[in-house]
């Protein structure tokens, strides 16, 4: 069993859009940009745990990085990528599910 199909709704949510539009994986590239995005909609925990169940990385590492981001948030024009990317794979319907 996949830690993605143990996350609650919200997260399984958000899980399926980033693994939709990162099917070969999420760039590094894309990393910090995806957690400056996200970051307004998420508890730190819940980001962390979405974020851990899509990379591979550590839970605690993630968390780490997301406090590391919102000291230092990457590039504008990396954020808008990576929103512009997420929006035609659902971003909108995942952010009002956390609502």
């Amino acid at each position: 069993m996949r830690l993605q199909d143990t996350l609650p709704p919200p997260l399984s949510g958000a899980a399926r859009m980033l693994r939709s539009a990162y099917p070969g994986g999420m760039p590094d590239a894309a990393y910090f940009p995806v957690l400056a995005l996200l970051y307004e909609h998420f508890s730190d925990r819940n980001l962390a745990l979405l974020v851990a169940a899509v990379t591979g990385k550590d839970e605690a590492r993630v968390g780490n990085d997301i406090h590391a981001c919102a000291s230092s948030k990457p590039e504008p024009a990396a954020i808008a990528a990576v929103r512009s990317l997420l929006e035609r794979h659902g971003l909108q319907a995942v952010c009002a599910e956390d609502e």
